[in-house]
């Protein structure tokens, strides 16, 4: 398996992903307005580089809807809203789970860790509450901020200095797919 799998796809415009993060942001406060005190998951995929939705990554994002849809029912956590939408900016999904925020978020995490393609999910989770959006980190847990696919170090760290190059984090995600056994 090979970092190919990233270099063919749709590539949208920095202001098609600027948009989309802006509604993505709209939308997901909208679902916590409209079912106050529920807790609202939005997933979506960390893939570097610039294609966002090929082959692949739909079957990535299919493994972890399917991973993400499982943790919830092992759980018998209710949802009441799902959608998923596959843009040229990537595939995201939303739903709208009846339990604590706090609850969801472990489980969230807990997929994100555990996961053979967990680093490559990007699950978050609020809630509306006492007129505003409450959101909970890693760190809010207790938590270490997510690591580096490549160095181990903050990812976030290593993604604004642009430590590793995109060929790099590439070879490391066609790693994982190599070890998941889902994947083919």
């Amino acid at each position: 398996m090979t970092a190919e799998y990233f270099l063919e796809g749709a590539r949208p415009a920095l202001d098609e992903v600027l948009k989309t993060r802006e509604n993505r942001s709209r939308f997901q406060n909208a679902l916590a307005v409209k079912y106050p005190g529920k807790t609202v998951i939005g997933f979506k995929l960390n893939i570097p580089g610039p294609v966002k939705s090929n082959e692949a990554i739909m079957k990535i994002f299919s493994i972890g809807l399917n991973d993400l849809k499982e943790s919830l029912q092992h759980e018998t956590i209710s949802i009441q809203y799902e959608k998923i939408i596959d843009l040229s900016t990537g595939p995201e999904a939303y739903f709208v789970a009846d339990e604590s925020i706090l609850r969801v978020k472990r489980l969230m995490l807990a997929l994100e860790d555990e996961s053979t393609l967990g680093r490559l999910y990007d699950l978050d989770v609020f809630t509306f509450e006492d007129d505003e959006i409450i959101t909970v980190s890693r760190t809010d847990l207790g938590q270490e901020e997510r690591k580096c696919l490549i160095c181990m170090r903050p990812a976030k760290e290593c993604g604004r200095n642009r430590t590793h190059s995109v060929e790099a984090m590439h070879m490391e995600i066609a790693k994982l797919l190599v070890k998941e056994t889902r994947f083919e």
